[in-house]
């Protein structure tokens, strides 16, 4: 299902191309989020126009609302949204983090209060995996429990096991040939459950590898040596997604890593702070140094936004909070994380990767003046 194209010399970076019953999707990609069935602030079709050829929905969610009946009714999740190229299905792991959701765990699944009706339940592997069969995702995710930041060696120990335990019996309940299946990698940030939780997972075959449970509140540096410690046990051959990375210069970095898959909120909750991606930085819009600057936001930049407001203009929206304000915001970084992911699958054909992943890094780490 997954092809490798190019690999970097000088890192672990590759490009390829992972087949799925939709489609083609060119590696490293970027999935824009569509919890609920609704990419977030833009159209489908205006995500499809940036490039994108896979979007990340959540299973467990969708299964509580509109549920699993009108989906299926439907013909499916892509004719219910009416988005025909691959989607994939997270499971519902990551709502262990919302108190909201979360009321425990046992070995047979996490048990959820749903935030719609107030209603228990019990989802285990097996529920979510027959979840994610029903509505027709190109790629379903395993049942994990995702560990908090700063949980105690020992908890983290039973989150990792119950991930493993679930891992197992996903695999046995999987039965579709057309759906891809991707095991969770777990471990928290303890360097030993990393490796033993990555080495678990790859030894059971899944068509993917996810590395979950990051950037949920660590530090930076912490992410990059959970990643750095335990990639490198997941075999080649496999596709490697982390889940929740959405910053351009985490992005750059994890492709050196060897990561071909990402999902974030990141792009619409910087617009949501009036932050925007250009390819000379962050900028913040709401800015007072560009209340009489008419230049376009980023001329390097080909998107309708760029190519028809100036500065000034997307100022004046963020100041007086309009909503046009925040939907332009949130079209356009998306649509500048799906050219980043373009020009990284370009600079590694063309061998000069390690260039552009350097510019993009010192761009957007560095600490502009009006951020």
């Amino acid at each position: 299902m997954f092809k490798i194209k190019f690999e970097d010399s000088k890192s672990d970076a590759r490009t390829g191309v992972l087949k799925t019953a939709h489609g083609l999707i060119k590696t490293p990609f970027f999935m824009p989020v569509a919890t609920k069935a609704a990419p977030r602030f833009v159209s489908q079709e205006e995500v499809k126009k940036m490039g994108a050829d896979a979007i990340i929905c959540n299973a467990f969610i969708l299964s509580l609302m509109p549920g699993v009946d009108v989906i299926k009714q439907a013909g499916g999740i892509h004719k219910f949204m009416k988005f025909n190229k691959s989607i994939f299905t997270d499971c519902g792991g990551f709502q262990i983090l919302k108190e909201s959701f979360f009321l425990g765990t046992k070995d047979e699944g996490i048990k959820f209060k749903s935030p719609f009706d107030g209603k228990r339940m019990l989802l285990t592997p097996e529920k979510i995996i027959e979840i994610q069969k029903e509505i027709g995702s190109d790629a379903a995710m395993t049942l994990d429990y995702c560990p908090a930041y700063g949980l105690s060696y020992e908890q983290t120990l039973d989150s990792m096991k119950k991930t493993h335990l679930w891992a197992e019996r996903s695999k046995k309940a999987h039965a579709s040939h057309k759906q891809l299946l991707f095991g969770i990698a777990q471990g928290g940030f303890f360097k030993d459950l990393r490796i033993e939780s990555t080495k678990f997972i790859d030894s059971l075959d899944f068509d993917g590898i996810s590395l979950g449970g990051l950037c949920i509140g660590e530090p930076k540096k912490l992410t990059y040596e959970m990643i750095d410690c335990s990639i490198r046990y997941a075999a080649k051959e496999k596709l490697k997604y982390i889940m929740g990375v959405g910053s351009p210069d985490d992005i750059v970095k994890c492709v050196s890593y060897g990561i071909d898959a990402f999902d974030s909120i990141f792009p619409v909750e910087t617009a949501k702070h009036s932050t925007m991606f250009t390819w000379d930085g962050k900028i913040s819009i709401d800015s007072r140094k560009y209340k009489h600057d008419f230049s376009p936001l980023d001329e390097k930049c080909n998107c309708f936004v760029c190519r028809t407001f100036s500065k000034a203009y997307l100022y004046h929206l963020a100041k007086t909070q309009e909503p046009l304000g925040f939907r332009l915001r949130v079209y356009h970084n998306l649509y500048f994380v799906q050219e980043l992911m373009r020009k990284i699958r370009e600079s590694i054909k063309k061998g000069s990767f390690a260039e552009f992943s350097r510019e993009i890094q010192q761009k957007f780490s560095r600490n502009n003046s009006e951020n």
